[in-house]
């Protein structure tokens, strides 16, 4: 088979590996802030992107833009919305495919088998971990920030490469668009850093990262100054202390879906040492991203969210697909190469099964969570009928679920802002 079309079935593979996974999320309900997101949708106006003084939560107006343009253009559709996340998804499985096929190509006594890219990839496409961040489809920010990112990384290494300065232009803009997508894309910055010094092996710690460093400062001043009266920051939920650690021993614990027992716990901190002391360049970094993409969530002290997971994933493939490696390797001195091949094959062949059954489930479970909103939605049209504009009601059949969330959820299913919930006590929004 030719290079190119081992290209293009390697891509297919990848895009067949996703629909599998997630073909079931496109019935998916939609789910909590997804609601505040459709009717906020209704009364955007440009010029509340600039409206800083204004803003309480976050600064991401790639995804204010992007609710604003797709919730007239899909007519609603939670279907239509769902497969754009999965397109999403796919298109950021062929860019980290690209990525590790600059990587694992980095450094002549580095370098592996072709498969080895495609392997990385195919573990994160099917990654169980993570799925929040395309079944739900306010989760978008999460791929939205990681396509960006990605392609920001991926350009700035063919930049480095060639030398060609249209690379270095749309590295840059990537970068941009990443952090107006999703504030942990500052660590971008950081993974350029390492990308430059481990993978091209070069040691300018200024000069190419003068734009990036000028982008982070003033959006970093920008989002801290919003985030300040954020209720996240203001009523104490990100915070430091001991369970920083625990978080960040849960999180990788779900990488793999581990046990979280301390056996495990021990493996992961001892790991984690070794492959930052012992680990080839491609290791190091492969770590450094990993636990650089989970260091922005791990001071909440409300417990582990699926969704944060999804950068994280990036490095944990690549370093499961170095793993793939060692073991084609130290096989390749006592089998026949067909023999290796083939055992090599089954044991990418279990772990992508293994992580694609979990995935499977998880967005199972994801989508009968979401349904309780549908459900509800479907009772309280039929105690209340049509309701008229500018009516406050009470919430009945009663609930316990997020008041602000079933508050957008009533005003989108009657498709009318004026419509108001009168409040009541409900479980705390995460």
């Amino acid at each position: 088979m030719s290079p190119l079309l081992r290209d293009l079935a390697a891509r297919a593979a990848l895009v067949l590996a996703v629909v599998i996974v997630y073909h079931n999320a496109l019935w998916v309900s939609f789910f909590d802030d997804d609601y505040q997101w459709l009717v906020g949708s209704w009364s955007f106006r440009p010029a509340q992107l600039v409206a800083f003084s204004s803003m309480t939560h976050f600064y991401r107006p790639v995804i204010d833009v992007y609710f604003a343009v797709l919730t007239p253009l899909l007519r609603g559709s939670p279907i239509l919305f769902h497969e754009a996340s999965v397109v999403v998804h796919m298109v950021n499985v062929l860019v980290i495919f690209a990525l590790a096929q600059r990587i694992f190509g980095a450094g002549a006594d580095l370098k592996v088998g072709p498969y080895v890219p495609f392997v990385a990839a195919l573990f994160f496409a099917v990654q169980p971990s993570n799925i929040d961040a395309i079944a739900w489809v306010s989760a978008f920010s999460e791929a939205g920030g990681i396509l960006f990112g990605c392609s920001s990384l991926l350009w700035f290494l063919r930049w480095r490469e060639d030398d060609q300065s249209r690379w270095r232009t749309l590295s840059v803009i990537a970068f941009a668009l990443a952090l107006l997508t999703h504030e942990s894309s500052v660590v971008f910055l950081p993974v350029l850093f390492l990308a430059d010094w481990l993978l091209v092996g070069r040691r300018e710690w200024i000069r190419p990262f003068v734009p990036y460093l000028v982008l982070t400062g003033v959006y970093l001043a920008l989002d801290l100054w919003i985030n300040s009266r954020n209720y996240v920051v203001s009523q104490g939920h990100y915070t430091i202390g001991f369970h920083v650690v625990t978080n960040a021993l849960n999180y990788i614990d779900a990488l793999y879906v581990g046990r979280r027992n301390w056996l495990n716990y021990a493996v992961i901190a001892i790991g984690v040492v070794m492959l930052l002391v012992r680990g080839n360049t491609r290791v190091r970094f492969a770590t450094c991203w990993m636990l650089l993409a989970l260091a922005p969530f791990l001071s909440f002290n409300w417990g582990n969210t699926s969704r944060y997971l999804y950068q994280p994933a990036i490095g944990f493939s690549l370093l499961l697909a170095e793993a793939v490696v060692a073991f084609d390797r130290a096989l390749a001195r006592r089998l026949m190469p067909a023999r290796c091949a083939l055992a090599v094959s089954a044991l990418v062949a279990a772990i992508a099964i293994r992580f694609a059954v979990f995935a499977a489930s998880n967005v199972a479970d994801f989508a009968e969570r979401s349904q309780v909103y549908s459900d509800y939605l479907g009772r309280f049209r039929a105690i209340h009928g049509t309701v008229p504009s500018n009516t406050t009601v009470v919430a009945d059949p009663p609930t316990t679920l997020p008041y602000q969330f079933i508050n957008a959820a009533v005003q989108w299913d009657y498709r009318d802002p004026t419509i108001r919930i009168v409040p009541y006590d409900s479980d705390d929004v995460r």
